[in-house]
C-alpha cells in the first residue's frame, strides 16, 4: 500500500508541475519575456514556475521525508511498484521539459552571454571602484579597506530576498572568532537600492559593513552573470522545497523595489592590495563556498 501511496502523491506533483510549465509556456508568448519574468515568476504567487517549491515541499511531507534524497532513496527500495516506475519517468521526462524551457528563456534574453568565462579569472581589482555605503548613502572605494593588514571577504548577494545568501552569511557570522584569527574582514555587496538595502539590513541584523554596486561593476569585473536556469532548474526547486518542508520561509521583496532574481553571486577574497586570493562564482543561489575553504585561503 506504500509503494501506491508514493505513486500517487508523485503521480500528484508531476501533475501540478506540468500544469505550472504549461501556464509559463503560455504566459511567455503572450509579451515580452521581460515583462513575464518580472510580472509572473513571483514567490507569492503560486501558479507562477515558483509555485514548484511549495508542491515539492507538500511532495515530501506525503512521503514523511524532509529531503530530496531521502525521497529518492524511498523510490530505489520500491523498485517493484509498476506504477512508482511509471510515476518516476514522468518525472524526470518534467525535469527535462522544465530545464529546456528555463534554456530556451536564458537563450532567448542572451542571458548566457553574461555567464562568467572561468578561464580567464580575475587577478586583481581596481581600488578605485565606486560604490555606495548602504548605512549612510556615502560614496566608497574599496581603497577604504586596502592597507589594513587583512584580507578582504567580498560577499556578493544575489538579491535582497535570496534566502541562500542570508543562510551563508550566517554560516559566516557564526564563524566570526575564526574570521578574525584569520584576519579575514567580510564586506556584502549588492547591486540594489539603499532602501532594499536598508530594509534588508533591518531584517537580517546583519553586522558586517554593505556596499551598493547599483552599476554591477563588480558583478561584472568578477564574471557574476544571470540565468533563470541557474536559478529555477528542476533540482534547485526541489532542494528550495526542503527548506519549505523545514517550516523555514522565504523572504518577501519590498513591492516598491524592483529587484533581479536571475542574478548570480559570488564570494572573492582579496588580500590587502586588492589582488584576488580566492574566487567562488556561484553557479546556483545554492552554490556558495564554506567557511572551512574561506578560512584555508593564503
Amino acid at each position: 500500500m506504500a509503494n501506491r501511496a508514493d505513486a500517487t502523491a508523485l503521480t500528484a506533483f508531476v501533475e501540478h508541475g506540468k500544469t505550472l510549465l504549461e501556464r509559463a509556456k503560455k504566459e511567455s508568448r503572450e509579451g515580452s519575456l521581460e515583462d513575464f519574468i518580472r510580472q509572473k515568476i513571483r514567490i507569492e504567487q503560486q501558479q507562477s514556475l515558483l509555485g514548484l517549491i511549495e508542491a515539492g515541499a507538500a511532495l515530501y511531507r506525503s512521503l514523511s521525508v524532509q529531503r530530496k534524497k531521502d525521497a529518492e532513496d524511498l523510490w530505489r527500495k520500491n523498485t517493484n511498484c509498476t506504477a512508482l516506475q511509471d510515476a518516476l519517468q514522468d518525472f524526470k521526462d518534467l525535469e527535462v521539459q522544465w530545464d529546456a524551457f528555463l534554456q530556451h528563456l536564458d537563450d532567448e534574453l542572451q542571458l548566457s552571454a553574461r555567464t562568467m568565462d572561468s578561464t580567464q579569472p580575475i587577478k586583481c581589482i581596481s581600488p578605485d571602484t565606486p560604490l555606495t555605503d548602504a548605512r549612510t548613502g556615502q560614496a566608497v572605494t574599496l581603497q577604504k579597506y586596502f592597507g589594513r593588514g587583512k584580507k578582504i571577504l567580498l560577499v556578493l548577494i544575489r538579491q535582497f530576498s535570496c534566502l541562500l545568501c542570508r543562510l551563508h552569511l550566517k554560516d559566516l557570522e557564526k564563524n566570526q572568532r575564526s574570521l578574525d584569527t584569520h584576519s579575514i574582514q567580510v564586506v556584502v555587496v549588492s547591486f540594489g537600492c539603499q532602501e532594499g538595502a536598508s530594509h534588508w539590513l533591518q531584517e537580517t541584523g546583519c553586522q558586517y559593513d554593505m556596499l551598493l554596486d547599483s552599476d554591477r561593476k563588480m558583478y561584472s569585473v568578477f564574471g557574476l552573470g544571470a540565468s533563470l536556469k541557474k536559478v529555477l532548474n528542476f533540482s534547485n526547486m526541489l532542494h528550495y522545497a526542503e527548506y519549505v518542508a523545514d517550516n523555514m520561509e522565504f523572504p518577501r521583496g519590498l513591492p516598491s523595489i524592483q529587484d533581479d532574481m536571475f542574478q548570480l553571486g559570488g564570494d572573492f577574497v582579496l588580500d590587502e592590495h586588492g589582488r584576488v586570493l580566492f574566487s567562488h562564482c556561484c553557479q546556483s543561489p545554492i552554490d556558495r563556498p564554506s567557511v572551512e575553504d574561506i578560512l584555508a585561503v593564503k
